[in-house]
């Protein structure tokens, strides 16, 4: 996803990604015969939902796009602390001992990878999507946090599909009206957008039937790992350059969110 909002900028990223994720859940949607039929209340609800996730998804791909993502990605996936609090404040639901540690833990090492390192010697700055990848955290657990508070009346499928379906409406309305700038993306680049959006869509169904046959914490504790993936990626594929205060603030984050899973 680097690459690719890098190439061709995170609005067009971010729709065709979407529209790829989008038609795989219908699809699913139809083979298993789960057709969307919300209440008005639910799709009023399910629409402001379908704006958060535009704005978690579109603070991602952009700090993506400004990097370093070695540090955007665990920060930005972070978000599992949020739904706990989120929890704890608006249902009043209680913390284990591990998941106070694990939320702690978090919330402290992301400030700590968060720092801004000192200007290099030309003056310029690095790691200008931190701040964005902050943000992100902070708006994908509120979206989780709706769609899970939702998925009990509704279903782990439909919620997630309605959502993102406004989400595809929002952006298509705001790309007609306003064409993103810069250069196309190609037809690689498109295929792999798509792609991408599928494996996206995929990453909620194979966690959330993870979820349903009782592995919970084994599935939670593997998809709080994913970040290592990225960060690998951006030190030895990009060669980025993070102070080492950052890469002991990622390491804590990712500690952390282990330790949330299995709390």
């Amino acid at each position: 996803m680097t690459y690719l909002s890098r190439r061709g900028g995170f609005f067009r990223v971010l729709l065709v990604t979407h529209v790829g994720g989008v038609a795989l859940l219908a699809l699913v949607a139809l083979a298993l015969d789960d057709v969307p039929g919300p209440s008005a209340a639910q799709a009023a609800a399910l629409a402001g939902l379908g704006a958060v996730g535009l704005a978690a998804y579109a603070g991602f791909y952009r700090a993506l796009e400004l990097g370093p993502i070695a540090i955007v990605s665990p920060i930005a996936s972070s978000n599992g602390s949020i739904v706990v609090l989120l929890a704890v404040l608006v249902l009043g639901e209680s913390l284990t001992g591990l998941q106070a540690l694990g939320c702690l833990l978090v919330f402290g090492f992301v400030v700590l990878a968060a720092l801004e390192p000192k200007p290099g010697p030309d003056g310029t700055e690095r790691g200008s999507g931190i701040p964005l990848a902050v943000g992100t955290a902070a708006s994908f657990g509120a979206y989780l946090f709706g769609l899970a508070t939702l998925s009990d009346e509704l279903g782990w499928l439909v919620p997630i599909l309605v959502a993102r379906s406004v989400t595809v409406a929002i952006v298509a309305a705001v790309a007609v009206a306003r064409p993103p700038a810069g250069a196309s993306l190609g037809r690689l680049a498109l295929l792999g957008c798509l792609a991408a959006g599928m494996l996206d869509a995929t990453g909620y169904l194979v966690f959330n039937r993870g979820a349903e046959i009782g592995e919970v914490a084994i599935t939670s504790a593997a998809a709080a790992a994913y970040p290592v993936i990225p960060i690998v990626v951006g030190l030895v594929a990009l060669r980025e350059r993070v102070a080492t205060h950052q890469l002991v603030g990622v390491a804590g984050v990712l500690c952390g969110m282990v330790v949330l899973a299995l709390g």
